[in-house]
């Protein structure tokens, strides 16, 4: 039996994995091991709320992953299939991901360096 993947499914996984693993390092290392959160939009709620950040940010995570997989959907959907649409939509795709992965990075370190 072949088992064939969808490449914007693939993405989307991950997306959310990626987005998981930066809540999960951020989580880590501001209860565990004193680090501070650096986006000033959640940098309040780690410090007066990690259950009300981690509610907010896992739902981001899940929303961006789901928006991305609907928007390759809707281009597919679409008769006049355009390149530079599918392009812009690959490119968020590949950015998002990129600095998914250069906070869970970045978070890594500074637990690292903490321990």
């Amino acid at each position: 039996m072949k088992v064939m993947f969808k490449k914007e499914l693939l993405f989307c996984f991950a997306l959310i994995l990626m987005g998981m693993l930066d809540w999960a390092t951020t989580v880590t290392g501001t209860l565990c091991f004193g680090a501070v959160e650096i986006n000033p939009l959640f940098a309040g709620l780690t410090k007066t709320s990690i259950l009300l950040f981690s509610v907010i940010k896992l739902t981001i995570v899940v929303l961006t992953g789901i928006l991305f997989y609907e928007a390759g959907a809707i281009g597919k959907m679409l008769k006049s299939n355009s390149h530079l649409g599918k392009r812009v939509l690959e490119s968020g795709y590949a950015l998002s991901l990129m600095m998914l992965t250069v906070a869970v990075t970045n978070n890594i370190i500074t637990v690292a360096r903490l321990m």
